[in-house]
């Protein structure tokens, strides 16, 4: 039968049957594109379709064999169902004596939704011949049963439990030994029957070597809390033939000595819902604060510089240098936001920094830091204008080194993390594509801000010194706040790969400054010109051999040194685990956690002048407060899993759970240690 938005029919596994034997038969449904049917339990609202059967005495129908469910978010509101092609099996066991034919008769109905329900129904018939032998039906049809049997879970092999926090809530234990969590994602708990879970509330699940954990909330069901959580765990696992979705039925029993703290996890403001126009002005702020953090200075002086040199030039030049600036800093975030819109469209997920998380991309920052104070300190000049300062610059060529100056700006930004910004991050990288852009251009107009009214305001622009000797010695003097860029990303790139990081850095820096050594000797065009070019060139090869070194899998600090990566370090701290952050905080402790990573320039600052001090270790002794420290410096899932639950895109984020509070409060980005002892001392 058909109707405008589901074509139904009976279909039969076998062409001919056996008399008691059994034999799969299937309701298959084409659902029109956009609209959907549902499980055996929809959701939120719905109803699951229903099989009458009518049958010759002594045959037999078992219950619908359900195929793992899509989650179907409809303006918020959860459904469990089926959208485009799917079959409902049912196995039917014909009776021993039967002869002739078996005429199968079954009544549907079901509910097929979009943005209206409409409920439909409809009558089916089926016969099918008896013989001595069952017979299977045509390839295509035994292509479509082998194909539906492929979509039903199938029986856990991992053991489950769940725990009850003091609020109800459960939260669900699959102890999935031997997964690796960086191959899994969207993972997601279909619960079997309504009202012990509730659909609504966002599932956040945390997948470590230990298994999968995820937090639930309670359901409607006015019944006393179950002894044990029946449902379908579905998640995504990359293999080396792609990505393949797996389906699990659990049946998870309650486990008293189970007590975890209210789930999923929120923060007292952590909660705060975000309008676009919020999450803009928030991204503005954040760029413009961007500008006083310690990773952008370098960068700023020479923009500066540059700016300084153009006194005494036509105003246009000054209006054309700082629109290419804020060209650069705009078409680098609009990069970034094209890589991330892609990133979250192949892999689900991506985070503020996350580059940075790649030995690769560690160890070819170092270069252009170290290229860029070369050519700062006077050893090189590329094209009159390779950063904009202490040139001569023409106009398309101040206004090249303008906008690529931009372009690093954003590059070296990209580690720093300033008040606003986590918000409007944590907004934009959960976005559809049209808001993350929108929200990540405003940044970078924050960023650009200051130099753009700069240059377009004369007032301001009398402001600046006159042009000099000084010019010439303020560039070379900002080649070392480069290098000690690179010498902090080399430090980066140990963390991430121990000691042999350091030979490929500083190696592939020797070949660099080589090849720049040999370009600077002698006259173009001469047979000994196009030898040095071909060393020259060679040793740039080499240098970026080291890249596709690190591409075989970066070299851990583990296999390096024999012990673990710490990235960061960890005296006095306790490793972060989301299991051990319940634990204490549901013992009454105070709970303080440090999520940091190794590239994070605001991190090791705030531990600098604010968590490492004499007075604030004094003050969590006293305070006999667990401090967990979560290292971010590479990818971590349960890390990336808390970030994603709280809203935030990346570190630093710091948690502080009061004693016997029932969730965590989120504390700024920059800490004082005024702050910090104040925060731990406040008596509640």
């Amino acid at each position: 039968m058909k109707t405008d938005n589901v074509r139904a029919e009976l279909v039969s596994e076998v062409s001919e049957v056996k008399p008691g034997e059994p034999f799969w038969v299937a309701l298959r449904q084409t659902i029109k594109p956009h609209w959907h049917t549902y499980w055996k339990n929809p959701g939120d609202s719905g109803l699951p379709t229903e099989i009458s059967w009518m049958l010759p005495p002594g045959a037999t129908a078992d219950p619908i064999v359900w195929p793992a469910p899509t989650l179907i978010d409809v303006s918020g509101i959860i459904n469990y169902g089926f959208e485009d092609d799917i079959l409902l099996l049912v196995r039917i066991t014909p009776p021993a004596d039967l002869a002739g034919t078996l005429a199968l008769r079954a009544d549907a109905n079901w509910l097929v939704c979009d943005d209206v329900c409409i409920p439909e129904e409809g009558k089916f018939a089926l016969d099918l011949p008896v013989g001595v032998s069952a017979k299977p039906a045509d390839p295509a049809t035994r292509a479509l049963f082998d194909k539906a049997r492929r979509a039903v879970p199938t029986d856990s092999p991992w053991p489950a439990r769940f725990g009850l926090a003091k609020s109800g809530d459960p939260t669900l234990v699959v102890e999935a030994r031997g997964l690796k969590p960086e191959t899994i994602r969207d993972v997601y708990f279909f619960p079997a029957e309504w009202g012990a879970v509730a659909s609504m509330a966002k599932q956040t699940a945390s997948v470590t070597a230990e298994g999968i954990r995820i937090p639930l909330k309670k359901g409607d069901a006015k019944a006393a809390p179950p002894q044990s959580l029946a449902g379908t765990l579905v998640l995504t696992e990359k293999t080396g033939d792609g990505e393949q979705r797996q389906a699990f039925d659990i049946v998870a029993k309650l486990d008293p000595a189970l007590v975890p703290s209210a789930a999923p996890l929120t923060a007292s403001n952590a909660g705060e819902s975000l309008t676009l126009v919020k999450a803009l002005l928030f991204a503005l702020l954040g760029g413009l604060i961007l500008n006083l953090m310690p990773c952008v200075f370098p960068v700023l002086a020479m923009k500066a510089a540059a700016f300084a040199q153009l006194a005494g030039h036509e105003r246009s030049a000054m209006r054309r240098d700082g629109i290419a600036y804020t060209a650069g800093v705009l078409v680098a975030f609009g990069l970034m936001a094209a890589a991330v819109i892609a990133i979250r469209a192949s892999i689900g997920e991506v985070n503020w920094g996350f580059q940075f998380q790649s030995p690769i991309f560690s160890l070819l920052v170092a270069y252009l830091f170290f290229v860029v104070g070369l050519n700062l300190a006077g050893v090189f000049e590329i094209g009159g204008g390779f950063v904009g300062v202490g040139q001569a610059l023409t106009a398309r060529n101040g206004a090249t080194g303008a906008f690529f100056t931009g372009v690093l700006a954003v590059l070296v930004a990209t580690p720093c993390t300033a008040p606003f910004m986590a918000a409007a991050l944590g907004f934009a990288l959960s976005q559809p594509a049209p808001q993350t852009v929108a929200v990540l251009l405003a940044m970078g107009l924050g960023l650009a801000l200051p130099y753009l009214a700069l240059s377009m305001t004369p007032a301001l622009q009398r402001l600046m010194p006159r042009p000099g000797a000084w010019m010439a010695r303020l560039r070379q003097f900002l080649a070392f706040p480069m290098w000690a860029s690179a010498v902090w990303m080399i430090w980066v790139l140990t963390q991430q790969t121990g000691p042999d990081g350091v030979i490929y850095a500083l190696g592939g820096m020797i070949l660099i400054a080589f090849a720049i050594w040999l370009l600077r000797l002698g006259s173009a065009g001469t047979l000994g010109a196009w030898l040095r070019r071909g060393v020259a060139a060679a040793a740039v090869l080499l240098a970026f051999a080291a890249v596709l070194k690190l591409q075989d899998g970066p070299a851990t600090a583990a296999s390096a040194s024999g012990g673990p990566s710490t990235g960061v370090s960890f005296e006095g701290w306790e490793r972060f685990s989301r299991a051990r952050m319940t634990e204490a905080a549901a013992a009454g402790q105070p709970v303080f956690v440090d999520f940091t990573a190794a590239w994070c320039i605001t991190c090791l600052v705030n531990e600098r002048v604010a968590l490492e001090t004499p007075a604030a270790r004094r003050a969590f002794e006293q305070t006999a407060t667990v401090k967990l420290k979560g290292d971010w410096t590479n990818r971590d899932p349960e890390i990336t899993a808390v970030l994603k639950e709280l809203g935030r895109a990346g570190v630093p984020l710091y948690l502080y759970w009061p004693p016997g509070a029932e969730r965590p409060k989120i504390l700024p980005q920059v800490l004082t240690e005024a702050a910090i002892i104040s925060e731990l001392q406040h008596k509640r």
